[in-house]
């Protein structure tokens, strides 16, 4: 059967897509690819649809073996990606062939790195997704991180034309990183003075973090309630719990909760945010909604063509 053997899975890798959409009334979370403009890629470099399942790699250290023939391609943080011991470049598609063996490294730039095949891969759909959430245990591979063993069929294919990234377009994952952000109705449990500080203070993300949501250190901003009665959360939204340091939201956040929320997080910038390495530093600034909407339409709309 055509696909890839898992020698070695790395700190955490999964197979992943753009996540769940409708279901988080029975709880379930979103789950999907941490880093879009990665993952579009991906897919984007094979022809494959927006939505098509991929390997996300979180931080390195996965090896597998080719069996049959696939094109494939890799994106996102640069983790010193080896074919048959030899270096290639992210940002470009492959042509491989029975027994060759993929090899990303620990990442030096960037947290997250995607393998995307053409046609994606043959794992079961559940819930109108393919990605993995692992604290729900499914989809992917028994809703898990990948192993040692573990067996990702895809279809068989001719050689393509390598296709890669222009590099205007690769992005640089510096130290430091902008979100823009929308204030929701709760900003005004914030006081001007605390909106100011959380609008000039630099945050440093420590490493605080997971697929759930990322925590940033720095100045403390004080709501004036403590809580809040539980509500949905979107992606990208900014709880302040009683602590004072912001905690950015992300793909597996939990469906409500009940801390105030200074505002959400424009979604193109979230992925910036799950790039970004322990020592960087975190800036906000705020952003119409109509901006935000306007940046997200141009972004969904250059991947899904």
């Amino acid at each position: 059967m055509n696909g890839l053997l898992i020698q070695k899975g790395g700190v955490q890798s999964s197979i992943q897509d753009a996540g769940r959409v409708g279901f988080s009334a029975i709880g379930l979370t979103q789950s999907g690819a941490m880093d879009e403009y990665a993952f579009g890629y991906a897919n984007l470099l094979l022809g494959n649809p927006f939505n098509t399942s991929v390997i996300e790699v979180a931080l390195g250290g996965l090896s597998l073996i080719v069996k049959g023939r696939l094109s494939l391609s890799l994106c996102g943080a640069d983790m010193k990606c080896t074919i048959n011991e030899k270096n290639v470049p992210m940002w470009n598609t492959y042509n491989l062939k029975e027994g060759d063996i993929l090899t990303l490294g620990f990442a030096t730039q960037g947290s997250f790195a995607y393998i995307g095949v053409k046609g994606g891969f043959k794992t079961p759909l559940q819930y109108g997704s393919y990605s993995t959430s692992i604290k729900e245990g499914l989809g992917g591979i028994e809703g898990r991180k990948l192993g040692k063993g573990d067996f990702l069929a895809c279809d068989n294919v001719l050689p393509s034309a390598r296709k890669s990234v222009q590099r205007e377009s690769i992005p640089k994952y510096g130290k430091e990183i902008t979100l823009r952000l929308v204030l929701g109705y709760q900003s005004e449990l914030f006081s001007q003075e605390q909106q100011h500080t959380f609008f000039t203070a630099p945050y440093t993300y420590k490493g605080e973090g997971d697929r759930m949501g990322y925590r940033l250190c720095g100045e403390k901003v004080v709501s004036k309630v403590s809580g809040i009665l539980s509500e949905p959360i979107c992606f990208g939204a900014v709880q302040i719990p009683s602590h004072g340091e912001p905690i950015v939201l992300l793909k597996e956040r939990q469906t409500i909760g009940g801390y105030p929320k200074i505002g959400s997080v424009l979604c193109v910038d979230c992925f910036k945010l799950s790039q970004l390495k322990p020592g960087g530093t975190v800036k906000f600034e705020v952003i119409t909604l109509e901006e935000a909407q306007a940046k997200a339409r141009a972004f969904y709309s250059f991947f899904k063509f």
